[in-house]
């Protein structure tokens, strides 16, 4: 995925069910090739602490694993995001192709805000957006 091609979604919810839910969502979109490649992670506070509780992305390929932050959405951004998080807060982000921006209002229904935007990014940029989002 070309960093100039990216969008960048973010929704906060009042629990990880919903946000979950959402997630599912998004991902059958994918499987029914509505959407192209994008990943995603719904992410909260777990005793405080910032906590990843689902990973997605899609295509399933992954040249560098989890634990070095590869993917899209670099791990030590999306951690930063929750801590962003209010104590009873959930949020999915979610990073993809145009293509994505047709399906994620279908998609997203259980969310209490979300905030699109664009990013042709370097991952400190993705970052910052990742924050404003969760912020906002």
């Amino acid at each position: 995925m070309a960093d100039d091609d990216l969008v960048l979604y973010t929704a906060v919810y009042p629990d990880a069910d919903d946000a979950l839910a959402d997630l599912d969502s998004l991902d059958q979109m994918h499987s029914d090739d509505l959407i192209g490649k994008f990943d995603a992670a719904v992410i909260d506070k777990e005793n405080g602490e910032p906590h990843i509780v689902k990973r997605l992305d899609r295509p399933r390929i992954r040249v560098i694993p989890e634990s070095f932050g590869g993917g899209t959405l670099p791990r030590k951004e999306l951690k930063d995001a929750a801590n962003e998080l209010g104590p009873n807060e959930v949020g999915l982000i979610v990073a993809g192709e145009p293509t994505l921006a047709k399906a994620f209002d279908k998609a997203v229904t259980k969310a209490d805000k979300v905030i699109k935007s664009s990013v042709g990014a370097t991952a400190d940029e993705l970052a910052a957006e990742l924050r404003e989002a969760v912020k906002s």
